[in-house]
């Protein structure tokens, strides 16, 4: 007969735990990782003149088996500096948009300085965005994909001149410096950061004297756990801001986004809602639903969404299994009665861990796409959108 126990929550200072190793033995070198092979399939929909569009596929079909992620990195701290200064250096190689373009990608790379009171960090890794974003993706990550509120708002691409994407997305990630820090008493929690970056994504240079200036904090009530541990058990609070501009047309135009979130972890079950609103700069899709549309980038574009998710593990002898489900409520361009879209999902996901390094997850995602003051043909282009199930194994080392 399993023993019916209660799993460990996985919340966590992610601002401060990520890319720091305070609280850890001196190391130079340790190396880390984890592969995640995956299968989906789309369910439903229908064909568009003939074809399927392309939200209702990867790779041009319906049915996917690939390497979603595949990530290697080494961190450490300089012997002797009492983890005062730190490193942190992920590769990338899974089908992902990081990799667009490229088989094996640096998705971070950056030094940390400590000093009492604050952390300084240089190079190139994640803004301090949405709490699902700045979550450790192998150990935290509740569903196999990412929102539409966060991917439509913050996963920022290249285009080039004849509407196609150009290189690697910018992958919630950019070149710059951070100044953060964190504190714990017995009963609260918090932590800030106050990064300056290029605006300009990763693997590349900065090109004007333009930056972009994003700032996070957080508060939590916290009842079990370290401010070091990622199984800490809390009622989290917080905000953030990036603030910035982009050419466009020969002009600069303003990208903005905000958020707020709350996040509960307790013992066996956990909530997180989200909120983020947006201006400027927005990605508003394609002007066919193929892959030789164009991408069409709004200057003034507007959009927001809001993500609410919760769940509940258990765990038993033989591992421990979580049950949990999502919605997530897009709305893009705002600004436009008729290019409005408002993309509406519901997801059910079940997880089983058979041992410490392994998820095993099944997502099935309700998908529902409406253009409510759009053309006819439009119209008939959002009725085209398609269910997803989502098979995805971890195995982390």
């Amino acid at each position: 007969m399993w023993l019916l126990l209660l799993a460990a929550s996985l919340a966590a200072d992610w601002l401060t735990l990520q890319g720091s190793e305070f609280g850890r033995d001196d190391t130079p070198i340790h190396a880390f990782g984890f592969v995640q092979p995956q299968l989906d399939i789309f369910v439903g929909g229908e064909r568009v003149n003939g074809e399927r569009p392309i939200f209702n596929t990867i790779g041009g079909t319906p049915t996917s088996v690939r390497v979603h992620r595949a990530r290697i990195g080494v961190r450490g701290s300089i012997p002797k500096t009492e983890q005062r200064v730190s490193y942190y250096l992920l590769a990338e190689a899974g089908e992902v948009s990081l990799t667009r373009g490229a088989p094996v990608v640096l998705s971070d790379a950056s030094l940390t300085l400590s000093a009492p009171g604050a952390r300084l960090r240089l190079g190139q890794f994640k803004l301090p965005v949405m709490e699902e974003i700045v979550q450790g993706v192998a150990v935290s990550l509740e569903f196999i994909h990412f929102s539409n509120t966060l991917t439509g708002l913050l996963l920022e691409n290249r285009v080039d001149a004849t509407g196609q994407y150009s290189g690697p997305s910018f992958g919630f990630r950019d070149v710059g410096a951070q100044v953060f820090e964190g504190f714990q008493t017995d009963t609260f929690a918090g932590s800030y950061a106050i990064m300056l970056s290029n605006g300009n994504g990763i693997h590349a240079g900065d090109n004007d004297p333009a930056k972009d200036l994003s700032v996070r904090g957080e508060v939590a009530w916290v009842f079990e756990g370290e401010r070091k541990s990622a199984r800490r058990h809390e009622l989290k609070v917080g905000g953030w801001w990036l603030e910035g501009t982009r050419s466009s047309d020969g002009d600069r135009a303003r990208r903005a986004r905000r958020g707020a979130f709350v996040h509960l972890e307790q013992g066996s079950y956990w909530g997180l809602v989200e909120f983020a609103d947006g201006v400027g700069m927005l990605e508003s899709g394609r002007t066919t639903p193929f892959a030789t549309g164009e991408v069409v980038i709004s200057p003034t574009g507007r959009g927001w969404g809001t993500v609410a998710q919760a769940g509940g593990r258990l765990e038993f002898s033989q591992g421990s299994i979580g049950l949990k489900g999502r919605y997530d409520r897009y709305h893009r361009r705002t600004d436009d009665s008729a290019a409005l879209r408002v993309f509406q999902t519901t997801t059910i996901g079940v997880e089983y861990n058979p041992v410490r390094k392994v998820r095993i997850q099944v997502n099935y995602e309700f998908r529902d796409l409406n253009a409510p003051n759009a053309p006819i043909p439009a119209q008939q282009v959002a009725d085209a959108m398609a269910d997803r199930i989502t098979t995805q194994v971890t195995a982390s080392f």
